[in-house]
């Protein structure tokens, strides 16, 4: 904590950190270790009181500790040091109050008696380099800073860098934790440069010219004023420093002028410089910092372990001793720290506001974080004493144009790619060449962050979006850009997905680019559909979303889409916006809630409206899914007919695309009917077919249902190497998500229970509940967990999961298949067979009553047979 090369005396008492020693009257004192630590920290910041947290934080870094522990150390040396030599504030910390002497090793020979105050070795001013040499850990950084909570693979990595590079500049967007990552680096490095690290502040500095002497006055260097400032300061360097030039955004050009000079004519010299933008010299390494790390996911031993978490937990500590991450407020303070996007300036500022609001209250009052995240520390810099005064910074530095694009792109949710924010951002004055160059400018500067990958995304932080947004109200614009971006989405998403219809993209190339542009798909449909809306580009964006929604599988929000919209239908809306529509809400009704005679209808409008206007891809779309709905309803004459009708269509060359979809639906109805051989067949033609269209969702149920067929037909091992097949197809997919993954691990665990392996059975299920929550629901699977209950002797758990299966279909209006039935009677008879009808009836009606919860802890339990009842 303390420099190893000084030695530090008061009143008879010496202290050694280089040998850790504690001398008392010229005798070793017997002083633990973390009492020797709790006496170095406050010597080392002797100039002013250190709160209690901040000494728990210094010497017992990374744990938790009690305040007594703290108390025992103190109490231990005043008994060794006397009352006098470490004050008690109450209620607040400590501070060291005894006189200090600071003398360097050499010439400490023995230990003295009481000595006056003797402060450390300064340069002397206006001296030339050569006539004193600093001390081997000369530089003017404090010896001893807080812990930097969340950065040790930065600090790793910069300390890597710096010798390596002679100029290293690191970025960010203001708040991010610069200043702190290049202070506790350069402290690191500074027994590595033979005269030091000295940190420079730029922030303050609003004149060019005041560069170098800026850089003098911090290396304690006279600057007599000469013509070339920037020369004369070459000069006196000696070229073995480490400077960290602190906040150049401001001057970014006259700073890397001087740099430029400075390593030239001082070749042994490094520079570390934090910005906001990059100085643009050759030699320049440039890292750019992230934000604290998030958790994903709110468990407490996980939560604990991320950067942003840690740091927001020890900075409301200090302010409230005792305070400790918990059940009860882990999922607020992970909210907090995910909404504000890890940035370590909003979460000491949100830290802040717990005593008053409380951490509920502040996760509650983020939508007003501009005016509720104030109030810092006294000794930050001005800048950092608001969320605001920061943004008002970075916002200060952009040109008027870049401040244009930056408020317009504030209508953005999530991120957003490039030629949308071309289209949203682009006017008659700047056009959308232009916005590529000021969205360049954005990401210098660290306002617009990218989101690397095969095609770069970018992104506004949460906080720089919200400013954003302020800035749009301001200038009167809010309104017309959230009606600009709902017209650029609808515009970009329909061509996409008629290129991708009439072209040579795939189904699943064509949900890969789209799927990212959600978060604003929602935003602009939200807006389409409200007050002040527009009702014709709604149905237009609820409908061309809908297809997309249901290819990736996410069924219930494209319901609730479609359902938000529904209502601006009228006599006046064109007939092939309506058949779209239709068809839409009945895709994405299929697992979001919608019950099979309500797709039905749907459908049936969609089929009459296509048939009269427009007889392409959207027709044999519609004919397939009437024939599987009306399969489902075991309405087998319907679905022949629409087969059959759709047969017709497949054959034309322009629609021979939909021929492996037609297969898959005509496997599924011959499946209904109890025609195993037959949907084998189907689905066996199917499967090259699709593969070659590229449409992943298909292919997983092409795969998921030969499986099933297979053990249907009696083939069980081989239904389970296949099922197992279609797992190891979907972990390798990128377009793999929670409901396919749901399906293949409960069908895969129905072919174990035939199987007889019903432990792995259990296991697979139990593997499939985070997938089941996540999208169609464990209740799905009823009827084939109850057949594996009744298997493993929990017959009145099987009742109650056949029950549960019976509500299910009656809420879905689907009929079970064939199959299904004799599942359903596999498991029944195992119960009947030891329990009264009337008790399992009984047992079936309290099961049809069971939620997903009641379901998943139900199938979860204890694997020991029932009680006779």
């Amino acid at each position: 904590m303390l420099p190893n090369d000084s030695i530090y005396r008061f009143d008879d008492v010496e202290l050694r950190p280089s040998t850790r020693q504690l001398l008392v009257k010229g005798q070793s004192a017997n002083l633990g270790a973390r009492a020797f630590d709790v006496l170095s920290a406050l010597i080392a910041h002797r100039d002013r009181l250190l709160t209690k947290n901040e000494l728990l934080e210094m010497v017992w870094p990374n744990l938790v500790v009690e305040e007594n522990n703290l108390q025992v150390h103190v109490s231990a040396l005043r008994k060794l040091l006397g009352a006098k030599a470490i004050v008690t504030i109450p209620g607040r910390g400590y501070r060291f109050a005894a006189e200090l002497a600071t003398l360097p090793v050499a010439s400490a020979a023995a230990p003295a008696p009481a000595a006056p105050f003797v402060s450390a070795p300064q340069l002397p001013r206006g001296a030339p380099a050569a006539s004193a040499p600093r001390p081997s850990d000369a530089g003017n950084l404090p010896a001893l800073l807080p812990p930097l909570l969340g950065r040790d693979a930065e600090q790793a990595m910069l300390r890597d860098l710096v010798p390596q590079h002679r100029l290293l500049s690191l970025l960010g967007p203001g708040g991010i934790g610069k200043t702190s990552l290049a202070r506790t680096v350069a402290r690191q490095l500074a027994h590595d440069f033979r005269d030091g690290a000295w940190m420079v502040e730029l922030a303050t500095i609003s004149d060019p010219a005041a560069l170098p002497g800026a850089v003098a006055l911090a290396l304690g260097i006279h600057l007599p004023g000469r013509a070339d400032a920037g020369a004369e300061l070459a000069e006196r360097l000696r070229g073995r420093e480490l400077l960290v030039l602190d906040n150049c955004e401001h001057l970014v050009e006259p700073v890397a002028a001087l740099v430029g000079s400075l390593l030239e004519a001082v070749p042994r010299l490094h520079i570390l410089a934090t910005s906001q933008e990059p100085l643009k010299l050759a030699a320049e390494r440039v890292v750019r910092l992230g934000a604290l790390a998030v958790p994903d996911h709110a468990v407490l031993a996980d939560a604990a372990a991320h950067g942003a978490v840690a740091l927001f937990v020890a900075r409301v500590g200090a302010m409230q001793p005792g305070f400790r991450l918990e059940d009860g407020n882990l999922e607020a303070v992970v909210d907090i720290c995910r909404e504000l996007d890890g940035l370590p300036l909003a979460l000491e500022l949100a830290a802040a506001r717990v005593p008053l609001l409380g951490v509920q209250g502040v996760r509650q009052h983020l939508a007003q974080r501009l005016h509720v995240l104030k109030n810092g520390v006294r000794d930050a810099p001005t800048r950092h004493r608001t969320l605001r005064t920061t943004l008002d910074w970075s916002h200060a530095l952009l040109s008027p144009d870049e401040q244009k694009v930056f408020r317009r792109l504030g209508v953005f949710v999530g991120g957003f790619g490039l030629e949308l924010a071309q289209q949203v951002a682009s006017d008659p004055e700047i056009d959308v060449w232009a916005v590529l160059d000021h969205l360049g400018d954005l990401v210098d500067k660290s306002i617009v962050v990218v989101d690397a990958g095969p095609v770069p995304r970018y992104r506004l932080l949460e906080t720089a979006r919200a400013y954003a947004r302020e800035q749009l109200e301001a200038s009167s614009e809010w309104e017309t850009l959230r009606q600009w971006h709902a017209r650029c989405m609808h515009s970009a998403l329909d061509r996409r997905t008629r290129a991708g219809r009439l072209g040579p993209e795939t189904v699943d190339q064509w949900v890969l680019a789209c799927s990212p542009e959600i978060d604003n798909l929602r935003s602009a449909i939200e807006w389409a559909c409200g007050p002040g809306g527009d009702a014709a580009l709604a149905l237009g964006l609820v409908s061309t979303a809908s297809i997309l929604m249901y290819q990736a599988g996410r069924y219930p929000e494209g319901l609730r889409w479609m359902q938000m919209a529904e209502p601006l239908i009228d006599e006046a809306t064109p007939p092939l916006v309506v058949a779209e529509f239709c068809l839409g809400m009945a895709l994405v009704g299929l697992h979001g809630g919608l019950g099979a005679q309500r797709r039905m209808e749907l459908l049936e409008r969609a089929c009459e409206i296509f048939e009269r206007e427009r007889p392409d891809g959207l027709l044999c779309l519609s004919l397939c899914s009437y024939a599987y709905v009306a399969a489902v309803r075991g309405e087998f004459e319907s679905a022949d007919r629409r087969l059959a009708q759709c047969r017709k269509l497949v054959e034309q060359p322009a629609l021979r695309a939909f021929k492996g979809t037609w297969l898959y639906c005509t496997g599924m109805v011959r499946r209904y009917q109890d025609q195993p051989v037959q949907a084998l067949m189907a689905y066996s033609q199917a499967l090259p077919l699709v593969r070659t269209e590229g449409n992943a969702r298909t292919l997983f149920h092409v795969l998921n249902n030969l499986a099933a067929i297979h053990h249907e037909l009696g083939h069980v091992d081989e239904a389970v190497a296949q099922f197992r097949g279609v797992i190891d197809h979907l972990q390798r997919s990128p377009l793999a998500d929670a409901q396919m993954m749901a399906f293949a691990l409960n069908w895969y665990a129905h072919a174990l229970t035939g199987q007889g392996a019903l432990e792995e059975a259990q296991a697979q299920v139990l593997r499939s509940l985070p997938y089941c929550r996540r999208s169609v629901g464990l209740r799905h699977f009823a009827g084939m967990l109850a057949l594996l209950a009744a298997r493993q002797g929990r017959l009145r758990e099987a009742a109650l999961l056949i029950g549960c299966d019976d509500a299910a279909r009656r809420r879905r209006g689907e009929h079970r298949t064939p199959s299904d039935q004799r599942t359903m009677d596999a498991a029944l008879a195992l119960v009947t067979a030891a329990h009264p009808a009337v008790l399992v009836e009984a047992w079936r009606l309290e099961g049809s009553e069971l939620d997903e919860d009641a379901t998943a802890a139900l199938v979860s339990g204890p694997l020991n047979p029932s009680p006779a009842g």
